[in-house]
């Protein structure tokens, strides 16, 4: 099982992170093969207000049409955080952004059968910026402590995720821990998030 150590930053936005000096975690296959089809790095970085994100997309096309906020954009393409932030594994948050401006925020209950429910977070709290690459794209930003119950110290499990679709329909799966079936709300597959003093 991988572990993420998130490091604290005295910035205040996502453009002040360094994010030179913060670790990055490289998605693979979700499959397990640790094959990377489209290569795709994601960065955390944490202050008492919050969670700081950073995804570097590499990408031919991007496929995907939806921009309105809590639109299913996962059954296009996106960039995807599972944050689980008390020992309580049915219930996490799912964060997703598209290459084209598109946010989805819930809290996942997960009845670790097969089957979860969605309580969408009415309102976009999320400050979240796409900036084109010369490789892709990038999205990066904020997520407030306020859309997670834990506190911001000790350890919560996480996973990070990348669905790519092809011009044909075709779905790739990328995660930074790997779920190995092609299905994502595995609670028992999430990396460990540990935050740095």
């Amino acid at each position: 099982m991988n572990t993420y150590l998130i490091k604290k930053t005295t910035a205040l936005f996502a453009e002040d992170v360094n994010w030179k000096q913060t670790c990055a975690m490289s998605l693979t296959s979700n499959s397990g093969n640790g094959s990377v089809p489209y290569q795709t790095k994601c960065y955390l970085a944490y202050n008492e207000k919050g969670i700081f994100f950073r995804f570097e997309v590499c990408d031919d096309k991007i496929n995907c049409t939806m921009t309105d906020y809590n639109a299913p954009i996962y059954n296009e393409e996106t960039v995807e955080l599972f944050m689980q932030s008390t020992n309580d594994k049915t219930q996490y948050m799912e964060f997703e952004w598209n290459g084209i401006g598109g946010v989805f925020c819930a809290k996942v209950k997960n009845f670790l059968n097969g089957k979860t429910l969605l309580d969408f977070n009415k309102n976009n709290i999320i400050d979240s910026k796409i900036y084109a690459a010369e490789y892709g794209w990038i999205v990066q930003g904020f997520l407030p402590a306020q859309l997670f119950d834990g506190e911001m110290q000790g350890e919560w499990r996480f996973n990070s995720y990348r669905i790519k679709r092809g011009t044909d329909g075709s779905q790739i799966l990328l995660s930074y821990n790997n779920t190995i079936e092609d299905y994502y709300h595995l609670p028992d597959m999430f990396a460990v998030l540990k935050f740095a003093d």
